[in-house]
């Protein structure tokens, strides 16, 4: 009998596409090899003391809900150099004891932190058990040369480590007159043989629209619940609007036909509060012909004045609504839901985020809108931009030129519609 492949996935909390790139990484796996187990380790909350992963995680989240650009610019370019400095030797002997404790035989990596630990302990696991496992580091925002957080730790590796290192990867956007190898060794010191290009590495939810095109016909879209509170501020806010739904088990399921235009608002796993508000306030003054606006408002707790029950009730209180509009309020979703709807929607506004670029890339057949915090009313391009934490204002222009992206804010998307 053949020895089960053993699978160690490292991730890290303080990013969700950090999380859904393991996901994702982790689904592939299983259908390729059913009966493989898979191990997944995060750094912030499994390796970290819980006090300091805690700060971090909240200090990062607190910045996307606010919409600080600075901030979430100095965690992605100082934060993650201050954690590698100073938690070095603790993420050193958890990989070590994670390696021996699972004796795997296979390594994953989809977070930024402790890649120089994480290989010198991989080195001496190899050692001892007499194996030549690689790193395997996958590549989670897009290849550009503003991922210098990414980019940075994988330059500075040792010789011996770059032996054991392999970065999983999408196509790289060039400089005029770059090549792949110039790009390659001038932002990682890395040579073709250790890179390896995949297809866009999304979650299993997107698999099918890689290459489907969109016919016009009615598709069904699934959202899921998860309180009654939730389902009775979902069903009020819906039913201002004209949707054909049903309420099967925790799942609202709605029947959109192919004159319905559907644009979807997904500002993050932490969507910024105020922009978001002010998108859905700028939509019920705007839309025309029936439209169906789903947006993504993270988990909704009973009780609790979150950004799901101000976004309700703030549409409850509109009092010239347009029953031609409805407005689908949705809390955290998984990929068999994003999926399909990345797939339907006309129109996407989103953050540049690299998984969340990935998943647009694959499933989206309409406009890709990249959601910026500038605050210029007759913002220029490189206004724009700095309104984007800087890899991802580098994945927005990574998005502008391979899927003609536009970049927009609640001030002046209404631009784009009219």
């Amino acid at each position: 009998m053949s020895k089960i492949e053993k699978v160690l996935i490292i991730t890290s909390s303080g990013g969700g596409g950090l999380l859904q790139a393991a996901n994702a990484k982790e689904q592939e796996i299983k259908a390729k090899n059913p009966n493989a187990i898979v191990i997944q380790r995060d750094v912030m909350s499994d390796w970290m003391w819980k006090g300091i992963g805690k700060f971090f995680t909240r200090a990062w989240n607190g910045a996307q809900i606010n919409g600080n650009v600075w901030m979430q610019t100095l965690f992605g370019t100082i934060g993650h150099r201050l954690i590698d400095y100073f938690f070095w030797p603790h993420i050193f002997v958890c990989s070590l004891y994670t390696l021996f404790k699972e004796d795997v035989d296979r390594v994953l990596d989809t977070q930024i932190m402790g890649t120089s630990a994480v290989l010198k302990a991989l080195r001496l696991f190899n050692k001892r058990k007499n194996k030549k496992i690689h790193l395997e580091k996958v590549l989670v925002d897009l290849p550009t040369k503003k991922a210098t957080h990414f980019f940075l730790p994988i330059k500075a590796l040792s010789k011996k480590d770059r032996k054991l290192f392999k970065l999983i990867t999408v196509m790289p956007l060039l400089e005029k007159g770059q090549t792949q190898e110039e790009f390659w060794v001038k932002n990682c010191n890395l040579t073709s043989k250790q890179l390896q290009y995949e297809d866009y590495y999304v979650r299993k939810g997107f698999w099918k629209f890689r290459n489907l095109e969109r016919k016009a016909e009615p598709i069904k879209i699934r959202t899921r619940y998860q309180s009654n509170e939730e389902l009775g501020l979902i069903l009020q806010t819906i039913d201002r609007g004209m949707p054909k739904y049903t309420i099967q088990g925790s799942q609202l399921e709605f029947t959109i036909d192919p004159c319905v235009q559907v644009y979807t608002i997904l500002l993050g796993s932490q969507p910024a509060s105020d922009a978001t508000l002010n998108y859905i306030r700028k939509f019920i003054e705007i839309s025309k012909g029936p439209i169906h606006l789903f947006v993504f408002l993270a988990n909704h707790r009973p009780g609790q004045n979150s950004l799901f029950k101000k976004v309700t009730s703030f549409i409850q209180e509109v009092k010239d609504y347009p029953k031609h509009l409805t407005i689908i309020p949705m809390s955290f979703q998984q990929d068999d839901t994003l999926g399909p709807l990345f797939f339907r929607s006309d129109i996407t506004c989103t953050r540049s985020g690299g998984q969340t670029a990935m998943e647009l890339m694959c499933a989206n057949r309409g406009q890709i809108w990249i959601h910026s915090e500038s605050k210029k009313t007759n913002p220029t391009e490189d206004d724009y931009l700095k309104g984007i934490p800087a890899w991802e204002s580098a994945n927005a222009v990574y998005l502008q030129q391979f899927k003609n992206a536009k970049l927009v804010t609640p001030d002046t998307f209404n631009l784009l519609v009219q």
